[in-house]
């Protein structure tokens, strides 16, 4: 069982948000028409902003009593990535075989516009008894996307028409680590910077031209984990947050100069699941089973950067799925199997209130609603609040175990799991 765990971590958290925007409790400006540009763009896993917050309005306070809308349905190979979405097109990317497929499809009706396939084999001594990917999400930056498979290939496509533009082999060309369960932390942009997690003797994070591929920086060499790092202002100093197997590390954007690290220690060497940033200059460090969660606060004094345990708890985990912010509160599933929902103070780590019924959930918070999608395949449309959780409609979407996060784009909630990929209506209509 645990052996299975380390692999769920190493699977599903591929958060390839897109870095074009501020991170952490920051949120799109309103619109006239109350629906914000952002919140109509999916570009990465995590959306917008990274942190699965969009300021969509007009979702329905409730579903009918069979669930809400299913829009259309496709059969779709395996894969823990998730769905990007950038002007009525959706990215996604599955395995066939030894290849990976990467599609764009129609968001009317899922059907396939343009597909590309690429040799994406494992390497020896990979772990491949769970799956081979893709779980790194595609990320899609102006008129490009970017794909990264289990075995290290990193592609570059031209968005509307699939053409591809070029690739670099982290194994071969960058002497990359050899991830036991495959490259999981999705590619982001940010600052014309395509940043890739490599790890190995030569680098830890990696600066790559998106137009060309080449080399901007190379950081410091590291260990890297199964998270995708995100990007960070600290005093006016925009960093890149990572994880390494037994550390977090922020590294200055502009060259890849380490500015801090930080011990995050657990049995498995694993970290999966993303830190947080946001107000108070504190940041969210979740891990799994021994090796706990805390909260640093990270200042900026005299051209350095200060870290402070503000707390830590042993007995709070957090596997693979994502949590959620809104302003000193984090929700999130915690506990050896995900089985308890939590609301946590980000400032003390006091434990607000805790419920059962869902498990392993990964969170999309559009206005004032949340949407709940746990291991189990059950969606939940819910009000959170320091003081419990309001449940407004449920409803059960899938047979098979639900790994992958959802996209919300608009009222609209794409899917994928293992078999098909899949569009529900979540509005008020």
């Amino acid at each position: 069982m645990k052996r299975t765990l380390l692999f769920f971590a190493a699977l599903v958290v591929a958060i390839a948000c897109s870095a074009d925007e501020p991170r952490g409790d920051a949120q799109p400006p309103s619109m006239e028409n109350g629906v914000t540009e952002a919140a109509m763009q999916w570009p990465g896993f995590g959306g917008p902003f990274g942190n699965f917050r969009i300021a969509s309005e007009g979702l329905a306070d409730r579903w009918p009593e069979d669930g809400p809308v299913e829009l259309w349905s496709h059969p779709l190979g395996a894969g823990y990535s998730t769905i990007s979405l950038y002007d009525e097109l959706l990215y996604v990317t599955s395995r066939e075989d030894q290849q990976d497929v990467i599609q764009a499809r129609r968001i009317t009706d899922g059907t396939v516009v343009w597909e590309q396939r690429y040799e994406a084999p494992p390497r020896e001594g990979q772990t491949v008894d769970f799956g081979m990917g893709p779980n790194a999400s595609p990320q899609i930056h102006g008129e490009w996307v970017f794909t990264l498979s289990f075995g290290g290939e990193l592609h570059a496509f031209e968005r509307l028409t699939g053409e591809p533009l070029w690739s670099r082999q982290l194994l071969d060309e960058f002497g990359a680590e050899l991830l036991d369960f495959g490259f999981s932390a999705s590619p982001i942009v940010h600052d014309d910077k395509l940043l890739v997690l490599a790890g190995g003797e030569q680098q830890g994070a990696l600066a790559l031209d998106p137009a060309s591929g080449s080399v901007i920086w190379k950081g410091p060499p590291s260990s890297v984990s199964y998270s995708t790092p995100v990007v960070i202002e600290v005093g006016g100093q925009e960093q890149l947050v990572y994880f390494s197997a037994d550390q977090i590390i922020g590294l200055d954007i502009t060259d890849g100069t380490r500015v801090w690290d930080f011990p995050v220690v657990n049995q498995y060497r694993n970290n999966s699941t993303a830190p947080v940033w946001g107000s108070n200059d504190l940041l969210w460090v979740p891990t799994q089973l021994d090796g706990g969660t805390r909260v640093l606060r990270l200042t900026r004094e005299a051209g350095n950067t200060l870290v402070e345990e503000v707390w830590s708890s042993a007995k709070m985990s957090v596997h693979f799925w994502n949590t959620l912010r809104l302003g000193d509160a984090v929700f999130a599933s915690i506990g050896g199997n995900g089985s308890i929902m939590a609301a946590i103070d980000l400032t003390d780590g006091e434990v607000l209130w805790r419920q059962r019924g869902f498990e392993k959930v990964n969170f999309v918070h559009a206005g004032d609603k949340t949407i709940l999608l746990d291991a189990g395949g059950k969606l939940a449309l819910v009000r959170l609040s320091l003081e419990g959780i309001e449940i407004l409609s449920e409803a059960t979407i899938a047979e098979e175990t639900t790994w992958s996060a959802p996209t919300l784009v608009g009222t609209t909630l794409y899917y994928r799991d293992q078999s098909s990929i899949r569009a529900f209506d979540l509005g008020a209509s």
